[in-house]
């Protein structure tokens, strides 16, 4: 067994024994919900902005948009969508304009305005008039899910007009252990489905993801303050929290489809049906050349711990259906690319690269932040070979992200943030 592979075991180990032996009961208080117990104290006297879509909800399931608006000793005066819209209805990649929000009649500026990256970043006018801008968007632990990047850009353009950056935490739906896939290339340009050099899973909830890109990301800090959650652990995915799933887009309805997400996302941008538009979102792999039962076999013969296949049949196209282990062991990412590597050993003359576009290359290549996965895939590298590659990246991460976790394994939280963040202001339960 190589270090890599000792280290996730040892880490899974100790995470579940921990888990198991705290309450299974225990529900997770939110980030608005202790901005709601506190009566708004942060937001006293301010002009406010907030980013959210309908998974910004307190545990109740109240929109952060209806909390926000009716709170007192504040002024809640415009309102920011990331993709998919500030009513999260919007297909990928798909144009949002700005707008008024119906309820509130607030402007609504988005966040996502066009498939070609304009106005993804906000600007000093949108954000003028405003004390402080509140984000509340559950996010998927995954590098590509385009949510952190907007957040990296609010950040960005709050610390240049000095307005302060709330973060309400929210829990890592994967859990706060998983650490796995590869991270950015240092020479490969950053996309906005590949920001920031972490691995693809990288293991952090939204208010420690802040403070690693307050410190190493941006080229001016901005005045943060996270609200923290009460009852959160590292090892709870999110079966664990209590919480009830809200959808963050149309192809993730459901926890299952988030979890499917890590596991399957890479296919679908090269042209590999993964069951977007359909009842199961990112738990489907199908194709109109394949032997179901055959690559099915192949499949459950990796024996990956916690992660299942079946034969699945749409009518129309037959594949796998994938069933995951909320606390499954294996390594989601890698699923992306031992399906490749199936279907070209299982179909004769069958070269995934050879039937897609320029436009789904650049893709593939943004979503694993480095040209070489592709090359090593094309030129036969083993995938078994290509996911070892990964373990010295994870394993730097694992201790580079260590000064900005702000939840242990255990149900203790820190009275102070980190010193190497001293600037920033943390508000625990």
């Amino acid at each position: 067994m190589n270090l890599r592979s000792l280290f996730q075991s040892a880490v899974l180990v100790a995470a579940l024994f921990l888990l198991l032996t705290w309450t299974a009961r225990a529900a997770v208080t939110l980030g608005i919900d202790q901005l709601e117990k506190s009566n708004f104290a942060v937001l006293q006297g301010k002009r406010v902005g907030l980013v959210t879509n309908p998974s910004g909800a307190d545990s109740k399931g109240r929109s952060a948009i209806d909390v926000l608006y009716h709170g007192s000793g504040f002024h809640l005066v415009k309102l920011f969508g990331p993709e998919h819209g500030i009513d999260g209805q919007t297909g990928a990649g798909q144009e949002v304009s700005n707008s008024r929000d119906r309820a509130t009649g607030l402007p609504v500026y988005a966040l996502y305005n066009t498939p070609y990256g304009e106005f993804r970043h906000p600007t000093h006018r949108m954000f003028s008039g405003l004390d402080a801008v509140v984000y509340d968007v559950q996010d998927l632990g995954n590098r590509s899910y385009t949510f952190i990047s907007t957040l990296g850009y609010v950040m960005d353009q709050a610390a240049k007009d000095n307005i302060q950056v709330i973060v309400l935490d929210r829990p890592d739906p994967l859990g706060g252990v998983r650490i796995e896939g590869p991270r950015l290339d240092p020479s490969f340009k950053p996309s906005f489905v590949g920001l920031y050099d972490i691995p693809y899973i990288y293991g952090l909830t939204p208010g420690e993801l802040v403070l690693w890109i307050n410190a190493k990301y941006l080229p001016k800090p901005c005045r943060l303050t996270i609200i923290s959650m009460k009852g959160w652990i590292r090892p709870m995915v999110w079966e664990d929290t209590g919480l009830k799933w809200v959808p963050t887009s149309p192809n993730i309805p459901t926890i299952a489809s988030a979890r499917a997400y890590t596991a399957t996302g890479f296919l679908g941008e090269i042209g590999i049906e993964s069951g977007c538009g359909g009842p199961n979102p990112f738990q489907v792999v199908m194709g109109p050349e394949w032997d179901a039962s055959s690559v099915t076999r192949r499949f459950n013969a990796l024996h990956i711990p916690g992660v299942h296949a079946r034969t699945w049949s749409s009518g129309r196209d037959d594949g796998m259906f994938l069933q995951i282990d909320p606390r499954n062991a294996g390594n989601l990412t890698a699923i992306n690319f031992q399906a490749i590597e199936i279907l070209e050993n299982e179909i004769d003359h069958f070269s995934i690269f050879d039937r897609t576009s320029a436009d789904q290359r650049d893709m593939f290549d943004k979503l694993s932040g480095t040209t070489s996965l592709r090359r090593q895939l094309v030129s036969g590298r083993p995938v078994r070979d290509i996911v070892r590659s990964w373990n010295s990246g994870v394993i730097r991460w694992a201790i580079e992200r260590q000064p900005y976790l702000l939840y242990g394994l255990t149900p203790v939280r820190p009275t102070k943030v980190p010193s190497v963040i001293a600037d920033n202001t943390l508000i625990t339960p």
